[in-house]
């Protein structure tokens, strides 16, 4: 009998058993197992008593080193040797590993000779003392280190092998996690062989450390979640507080009435002093460097232990406990019937922390025990403790602004003494407050400029409590115990622009560098070198190389890549597997393909596998679980004949391991039952018709080039001449100049006469027939220096420019252009045009041809559509126009003073419109002024408008709203919350909104 086992070696003269649970069972030929099936080789007239303790020893070999290691020639007794049939995943080195991690350093030498098992892990880099510097990791149970070791020795000498061997990991963490060392072969070969060979062992390394750096940042970010209470105790705390501040407003009413009792009325006249603010605003300012002293304590703690952080943190908590008297402290723990037991104000824990610490007779037991529960609520406080604060500053319990002005003068010198400032919020670089909170706090100037006009000041000197540096410490602790190193910066709903928990990021885009493992991000490397990524020179770390990878790469136009998917596959799709409860996916794009790659750590976003499916040849699909997990991605290809249906080509699982057994049984079992494509139908000749030739090959697909373009050219000509006026050409270049740097760009004189704006930029224009009136194209107005604008160059550079937001930000700050001005450039857009007059017939033949009214990457079709010289400029000018709506909306979101000032000085009914409803379709704030009460349609001003006319402005205004940026599909959502809202400096021209509307259609009219 003979077996091809793995490796390309045969059996001869042995007997071959697999392991069943009845036992040993003996196969005589290849199809009796399964491919890559364990089994026991041995003497061809053993009996069943060696047999079986055989196949047990097999078992237990399978069971802790996987079938792969039973590939390697384990030693299993009785004259035995494990093995494997072929057909199976892995190398030699796999199934060594495997095997090794089985036996442990005591069972190795069940291997065989050590010389050959260093062969099979190294290849010619196995050397004597890279097998010494392999001994103590397989001893010390380093397999991370090992397999790194064993999977780079193709592309690393003996003596940089060393060198990683000598890795370590913390325990119970693997940085290589996912897949065979076989398949990490291939992507580290694939990445670095084009690294010059020493270069190559640093980056290998790097990677390593920055893997074991997000890791460990991770387990910190866990650490800190998990040192704060389970339970939410917010709402309690809320109660809590609310209720001891209304004991304190009752005591002030009693005192000042003189009576214990006062009726409802004389409530209702009385007014607080304005000592009792005074007194308020401060116990706020207290509660929060308090809350700050536990935030940070808990951050201490979880990072350096409980003595430890308590040490590093017991002159923060001193300071913030020297703001709490006694009596306070009592009022504030004492007990309410039906409400928490937790203290109303966070120095109470502050206070008992430091007991504790003081106790010289506390073990490590007891002071965990007071101290944990405590700091354990540092989060709660926080949150209640910022929330009090903006509403008595900024809010529904706001002070009076003469109290508030009177306690804003205050210093923090003692605070700061003690507690000092962060290197997350130095006060040299703050300027956070927004203008109109320090306008109420009668702060005239940040804390960064005055101290930059007094640079021998002492800062703690400096600071008063107006500048709420106080308060983003505050932000920024809350933001340490959700793991990031300080709050965010951005818009919020809170009176500082700071976000002490932003929300995370997005699944992260396809390709790109991933640390969650070392296969990860190996695979990710190897996918960017397959689709033509380059490593660059002088290259320090893995990020470098990564970066270099990425920029040889044009990822939007890769991952924009369309494919062809047969009809009976396409009916297929999201159904699931007959028998299983896996469901069916195909990818109709790269960019599908480069999300699974992603995750999965294989290699089906590389060549070849795209550019098949682009062609039709292969079908790439994925199987997904339940709960939206992938469990493996196929390659389907026709059967031959293609009347015989589909085959699975491959299928493989996570970092190009077997899947499911039975699922891979099921799967190609049903792809074969898929129809085949129909062919395509014949029409039948009339009688009297002659039959036309019958082409030599396939009937070619039509091409949208020769059939569209014909159509399109003379469209987008007379598009371009109607649109793209002087006044558009000048606005244009005004932002190419701006983007450039400056307006030396153009040339000066009357010397060279460029091409005007209405003039067709390409040659095919030059014998075009005049708009059908007779009159001349409009040419654009001269600039300064008296030339024209060339809108062909300023459409180039500004495509190449990518974001124009700083673009169009210096040619409004320097008068360039108007916003108005911007806005109709913005509007200008002679291709989409050009294509809502074309014929229906040819929208419905070729319905990828509204791809070029977007501003997403193009395929490859339309790309040489476009690239026609006659259709380029229109197509250029479509581009650019989404990009100044697009920045024109950034400005507005950043509050940039050129948009309120550009509204006021010239607008129109179309551009006022849109930017109020960017402006309502986000979370309301400070400054915002109502101009519609909430659910409320009808807007005020001449003439009236209505929200919900769909033949209105504000209807008309809904797709211009979207291009700026905003969320309109929750428009009536904010409408019901908060009416319709525009910035307040947007009126402060006089007039208010019903001038400012009067002005939109006086002198701006619709557009």
């Amino acid at each position: 009998m003979r077996l091809r086992l793995a490796g390309g070696l045969v059996t001869s003269g042995q007997g071959a058993w697999l392991s069943r649970q009845s036992g040993a069972v003996r196969i005589t030929q290849q199809g009796d197992a399964p491919a890559g099936a364990a089994v026991a080789l041995g003497p061809d007239g053993a009996d069943d008593g060696r047999a079986r303790r055989a196949a047990a020893e097999l078992d237990r070999l399978v069971a802790a080193g996987g079938v792969v290691a039973a590939a390697a020639g384990v030693d299993l007794g009785d004259g035995f040797r494990s093995a494997r049939l072929a057909g199976g995943r892995g190398d030699q080195r796999d199934a060594v590993l495997g095997a090794l991690r089985a036996l442990g350093a005591d069972g190795d030498e069940r291997l065989g000779p050590r010389g050959a098992v260093l062969v099979a892990l190294f290849g010619p880099a196995a050397t004597k003392r890279v097998g010494a510097a392999a001994a103590p990791a397989v001893a010390e149970g380093r397999w991370a280190a090992l397999r790194l070791a064993a999977a780079a020795s193709d592309v690393l000498g003996p003596e940089q092998l060393e060198q990683v061997l000598a890795l370590r990991a913390p325990e119970g963490f693997d940085p290589v996690r996912g897949g065979l060392a076989s398949a990490l072969a291939a992507d580290l070969r694939a990445v670095l062989e084009p690294v010059p060979a020493r270069q190559r062992v640093g980056l290998v390394v790097d990677l390593w450390e920055r893997v074991l750096a997000h890791e460990a940042e991770l387990a910190r970010n866990k650490r800190l979640l998990a040192s704060q209470g389970r339970q939410d105790r917010l709402p309690d705390l809320r109660e809590r507080r609310a209720r001891w501040e209304d004991g304190h407003i009752e005591v002030q009413l009693r005192n000042d009435l003189g009576v214990h009792r006062p009726s409802l009325a004389a409530a209702a006249r009385w007014t607080p002093p304005a000592h009792y603010w005074v007194f308020l605003v401060n116990r706020l300012f207290a509660d929060a460097l308090a809350a700050t002293a536990l935030l940070r304590t808990a951050v201490a703690v979880a990072d350096h232990g409980m003595r430890d952080g308590l040490a590093r943190s017991e002159a923060l908590l001193e300071a913030a406990a020297s703001y709490m008297t006694d009596m306070e402290a009592n009022s504030s723990a004492r007990q309410v019937a039906g409400l928490t037991g937790m203290p109303a104000r966070p120095g109470n824990h502050v206070r008992e922390i430091l007991r504790w610490l003081r106790k010289e007779r506390a073990d490590d037991a007891h002071l965990a025990g007071a101290v944990k529960p405590k700091l354990a609520h540092a989060r709660d406080y926080g949150l209640a403790v910022l929330e009090d604060v903006e509403a008595a500053l900024d809010g529904p319990a706001e002070v009076p602004v003469k109290p508030l002005r009177d306690w804003a003068k205050g210093p923090v010198t003692g605070w700061r003494q003690r507690a000092g400032y962060t290197a997350a919020r130095p006060p040299q670089e703050w300027d956070g407050v927004p203008v109109t909170v320090r306008e109420r706090l009668a702060q005239e100037e940040p804390l960064m400029r005055r101290l930059r006009d007094r640079p021998e000041a002492d800062a703690a000197e400096v600071e008063v409590k107006g500048d709420l540096l106080w308060l983003a410490d505050l932000y920024d602790a809350l933001a340490q115990v959700y793991g990031h190193d300080a709050a965010a910066g951005g818009w919020s709903t809170g009176i500082l622009p700071l976000r002490h928990n932003p929300p995370p990021p997005e699944e992260p885009e396809p390709l790109a560098p991933r640390l969650d493992s070392i296969a990860h991000a190996a695979s990710v490397a190897a996918q960017l070198a397959a689709l033509g990524g380059t490593p660059g020179k002088g290259m320090k770390s893995w990020q470098d190389l990564v970066a270099a990878l990425r920029a040889g790469v044009d990822v939007n136009q890769v991952l924009s890549t369309e494919f062809r998917v047969p009809a009976p596959l396409a009916a297929v799709d999201r159904t699931l597997v007959p028998g299983s409860r896996a469901h069916f996916r195909v990818a109709y794009n790269a960019r599908t393909l480069a999300e699974w790659a992603s995750y999965m750590g294989n290699c089906i976003a590389g060549w070849p596998y795209p550019d098949e499916a682009t062609k039709g040849r292969s079908i790439l699909a994925a199987l997904y679980a339940d709960n939206g997990r992938i469990l493996a991605n196929a390659e389907i290809v026709a059967a031959r004949p293609a009347a015989r249906g589909w085959v699975v080509e491959e299928l493989q699982g996570r970092f190009n391991e077997a899947p499911d057994p039975e699922l891979a049984e099921r799967f190609t079992a049903w792809v074969k039952t898929i129809p085949a494509p129909a062919p395509p139908e014949e029409v039948a000749a009339t009688p009297d018709e002659a039959l036309p030739p019958r082409p030599a090959g396939r009937r070619p697909a039509p091409r949208v080039l020769e059939t569209v373009a014909p159509e399109l050219v003379p469209l987008s000509r007379q598009a371009w001449q109607e649109q793209v006026t002087g006044q558009v050409a000048a606005a244009v270049a005004a932002v190419a100049d701006a983007a450039a740097g400056g307006r030396d760009a153009r040339l000066a004189g009357g010397r060279t006469r460029h091409r005007a704006a209405g003039d067709w930029p390409a040659r095919a224009a030059d014998s075009a027939p005049s708009p059908a009136d007779g009159t001349r194209p409009t040419r654009a107005a001269p600039d300064r220096a008296g030339a024209t604008p060339d809108i062909t160059a300023a459409l180039t550079r500004l495509r190449r420019t990518g974001d124009l937001t700083d673009a169009c930000r210096a040619a409004l700050a320097e008068g360039a252009v108007d916003l108005l001005g911007l806005w109709r450039a913005s509007a200008a857009r002679p291709l989409s045009s050009a294509l809502d007059g074309l014929d229906p017939v040819l929208h419905d033949r070729f319905p990828q041809l509204a791809l070029l009214t977007a501003p997403d990457p193009l395929p490859r079709a339309l790309r040489k559509l476009v690239r026609r010289e006659e259709l380029a400029p229109a197509y250029a000018m479509n581009l650019v126009a989404f990009r100044l709506r697009a920045a024109i909306g950034r400005l507005a979101e950043e509050g940039d003073p050129a948009v309120a000032d550009g509204i006021r000085r010239r607008t129109s009914e179309a551009m006022l419109c849109a930017l109020a409803l960017a402006a309502t379709c986000r979370p309301a704030r400070p400054g915002d002024l109502r101009i519609a009460e909430p659910r409320a349609v009808t807007v005020p001003g001449f003439p009236a408008s209505d929200l919900a006319d769909e033949k209105g402005p504000w209807q008309r205004a809904l797709p211009d709203a979207a291009e700026l940026g905003a969320d309109t599909g929750a428009l009536w959502e904010y409408i019901a919350a908060d009416g319709l809202r525009v910035p307040g400096e947007w009126l402060a021209g006089g007039g208010g909104w019903q001038g400012l509307w009067a002005r939109a259609h006086r002198g701006g009219g619709r557009g």
